[in-house]
């Protein structure tokens, strides 16, 4: 009769020290939130991924994108952005986005050159950006009637200072404001409205294809000197910063971290402008390649059911030897990570992302905590009637 019951208890005790190393990670969650001496590593876990290593080391596929076109404006004054953007519109382009804001008025020469080439782009999308609670235009004098505007705004939360996910549609004063790739994609026809704020309303991992060398990339100069760009006719043309020179990686202006990032711990230079991400946003769009976030529940359900199977394995082997035990622990805590971040490479490959990080961290906090977990047992054994798969 007592062995018919062994199961049923190890199954009790290994539910019940997971809800305990649930606590525990709580606790620890906790604190590390709310104590500033513990800040560095908080800023270690959210900047970091496994996903990231997918990027970093080259699993992703690379694509180009023949018809988004990037023109970095480097130094460039008004008067040659005027003159860029005549060119550009001259070709026929899909679209043309600006990267860019115009917040106040310099010389009166250059700025009517800019008003002018501005309302001759038949189809302008412009960046706004959200200062905490205040949308920031460029000056009313460069606004045109039929202009669109898009947010140029990552990492809307502040929770990472990785670009990791975008959201393609923002509520602000009772209207909505769609991101500046959103408007982009809308504009050139890629995408609709509805579909925009139906999809991409919440945040949304982003596929990255190669960064910088996806895009066909020209600066001001190279645009204005050549003399045929029949590339731009219906491409969609993002006008934005990227280096002086293009692609100086010394250059850290409007530069930013993402799982591109070749040192993806201990991140300390930027690597991917601003409007190289944008252009990526806007190919994902495009393509409709973008990757499927499995819910927060359900990655929350997987690490609670994988770190209960990883503590009753352990709890089994403890209780036919203490020895082996100790080393199988460190066997399971090396093994599980590596078929995990196995199966989220495969995952990804498939367009389907998975926060693994969790699961990670409670299997290998649960295999530690049936130690401890016998412990407390003891503890309430010595008080109240306690059955135990473990002690008896």
């Amino acid at each position: 009769m007592a062995n018919k019951k062994f199961p049923f208890l190890l199954i009790a005790d290994a539910f019940f020290c997971t809800v305990f190393t649930c606590i525990v990670s709580g606790l620890l969650y906790f604190f590390i939130l709310n104590l500033s001496i513990l800040d560095p590593f908080e800023k270690a876990f959210e900047d970091f991924e496994f996903t990231d290593i997918y990027y970093a080391e080259g699993f992703y596929k690379k694509e180009a994108a023949a018809d988004i076109i990037v023109i970095n404006v480097e130094q460039a004054d008004r008067y040659m952005l005027a003159q860029a953007l005549q060119k550009i519109s001259a070709y026929q382009p899909k679209v043309v986005g600006l990267d860019l804001l115009f917040k106040e008025r310099k010389t009166v020469f250059e700025d009517e050159a800019l008003q002018v080439a501005l309302q001759q782009v038949p189809n302008l999308v412009k960046a706004v950006y959200f200062d905490q609670d205040t949308l920031i235009t460029s000056a009313p004098y460069f606004q045109t009637p039929t202009e669109q505007q898009g947010f140029i705004n990552f990492n809307l939360d502040g929770s990472s200072s990785v670009v990791r996910d975008f959201n393609g549609v923002l509520e602000y004063q009772e209207r909505e404001i769609p991101s500046l790739a959103g408007a982009l994609a809308v504009a050139a026809g890629y995408i609709s409205t509805e579909t925009l704020k139906t999809n991409y309303a919440t945040p949304v991992p982003i596929r990255y294809t190669g960064g910088s060398e996806a895009f066909l990339t020209l600066s001001v100069d190279e645009l204005l000197s050549r003399e045929r760009l029949d590339v731009l006719t219906d491409a969609v043309v993002l006008l934005g910063y990227a280096g002086t020179p293009t692609g100086n990686p010394f250059d850290i202006e409007d530069k930013h971290f993402t799982p591109l990032n070749a040192a993806f711990t201990g991140r300390a230079t930027p690597d991917t402008f601003g409007v190289f991400i944008h252009a990526t946003i806007l190919q994902n769009l495009k393509s409709g390649k973008t990757f499927t976030a499995l819910p927060k529940m359900f990655t929350l359900t997987l690490a609670f059911l994988m770190a209960f199977g990883s503590i009753l394995l352990g709890m089994y082997i403890h209780k036919k030897s203490n020895f082996i035990f100790d080393i199988s622990v460190k066997v399971l805590q090396l093994l599980v990570p590596i078929v995990l971040l196995y199966l989220v490479l495969h995952l990804l490959s498939w367009q389907i992302y998975l926060n693994v990080l969790p699961v990670i961290f409670l299997v290998i906090l649960g295999l530690e905590c049936i130690d401890f977990y016998i412990y407390l047992q003891e503890f309430i054994r010595k008080k109240y009637p306690w059955k135990s798969y473990l002690l008896d």
